[in-house]
């Protein structure tokens, strides 16, 4: 399970991963690539959970490039992934980044701060706009539900103005008319709302 969820960005009740984890006859996995966004994490119940394995990433960090993730659980099932794991799957660069993200957390932590405040404002301008439906976010997205039927041609107008955001309505379902924009610097903010603006007015 995703915690937060992707590509909604929602979080699911603590409660009802807690029943899941009790009613579990097997290993229950959760993912927190986007829990530094999200302030909730499963990481402090390892111990509760015998069957509980969470997933995190360093990517999620402010290192998108660095791809590096790692996994925390019961050392029975460790030991047992480690036995499919290559020998040489962390190269020594990688290794000498994460070692410098994990003695940067205070500065980490403000950028987190800093991303989730500029979340936090985007999905309010969304919401400000006619036809546009932000949804609450725990991640570094925010997903939107367009006008009905317009998606596609709101997708086109913002890469026709170098915005390249993701197109999540041709899933259909729940996500019909959805699309989904990552939280990026200020000025890149600013010019995904103005696009959005242009592309709503034609």
């Amino acid at each position: 399970m995703a915690y937060p969820n992707n590509p909604t960005a929602n979080l699911f009740s603590r409660t009802s991963i807690k029943k899941i984890l009790e009613a579990s006859p097997g290993l229950v996995v959760i993912d927190e690539a986007y829990a530094p966004f999200a302030n909730a994490s499963f990481i402090g119940n390892l111990g509760d959970h015998e069957n509980l394995l969470v997933m995190r990433t360093i990517s999620k960090l402010g290192l998108a490039g660095l791809r590096l993730g790692f996994v925390a659980g019961n050392p029975i099932f460790i030991e047992q992934l480690n036995k499919i794991r290559l020998p040489y799957n962390i190269n020594i660069l990688t290794q000498v980044s994460a070692k410098f993200a994990l003695s940067q957390q205070d500065l980490f932590a403000k950028q987190t701060e800093k991303i989730c405040l500029d979340r936090n404002n985007i999905i309010d301008q969304l919401n400000s706009l006619p036809g546009i439906n932000a949804f609450p976010s725990a991640a570094n997205f925010v997903l939107f539900r367009t006008p009905p039927d317009k998606a596609n041609t709101i997708f086109a107008s913002l890469k026709d103005q170098r915005i390249l955001i993701k197109n999540l309505s041709p899933q259909a379902g729940l996500l019909a008319d959805c699309l989904r924009v990552t939280i990026g610097r200020p000025e890149e903010n600013t010019a995904f709302i103005k696009a959005l603006k242009n592309s709503l007015a034609q």
